[in-house]
């Protein structure tokens, strides 16, 4: 939570109640973290020299010190060099459900994978150059086209017809 705390810094000062709420919003509701969470991880950040309090509008804010902006950034880059293998994750988490629950799950993932897209484009803060955006959109079309046509060339070798 104290990252995901710094990347929300890196855009303004945030108070303890707006990262609770952020967080809520992005996990759809699955996770609401309660002042015992949230403080005492701001609290280790500002001890750590990586956030400073300030004030604002009679609130107490966290602001990113440039230690933090410095962490951020490292951790940002160990996700951009390694990201990919936070989907290998997913085979550890779908030996832990029954087989016959895994379709289930994989098909949520991709429905949350295209909302996550459609998420991206509608934020202010996302690809803002269009040709950028059309890029992108092109690059996943044809990694779903990719993708679905392997799983037809994977049906039709296993012989199943349903």
């Amino acid at each position: 939570m104290g990252t995901y705390a710094l990347g929300m810094m890196s855009r303004a000062p945030i108070y303890g109640g707006e990262l609770a709420q952020r967080i809520e919003e992005l996990t759809r509701g699955a996770w609401r973290p309660g002042a015992g969470a949230i403080y005492p991880s701001l609290r280790g950040l500002v001890e750590r020299g990586e956030a400073r309090i300030g004030h604002q509008d009679g609130r107490k804010v966290y602001i990113l010190t440039s230690r933090g902006a410095a962490r951020l950034e490292e951790v940002r880059s160990r996700i951009r060099e390694r990201g990919g293998r936070f989907a290998e994750l997913r085979s550890l988490i779908l030996d832990l459900v029954e087989p016959s629950e895994r379709a289930a799950i994989m098909l949520d993932q991709l429905h949350n994978s295209i909302r996550g897209f459609e998420e991206m484009y509608r934020s202010p803060d996302s690809i803002t150059d269009a040709r950028a955006r059309a890029r992108t959109l092109a690059l996943a079309r044809a990694e779903l086209r990719q993708g679905l046509a392997r799983l037809d060339r994977t049906q039709r070798g296993s012989g199943s017809r349903d």
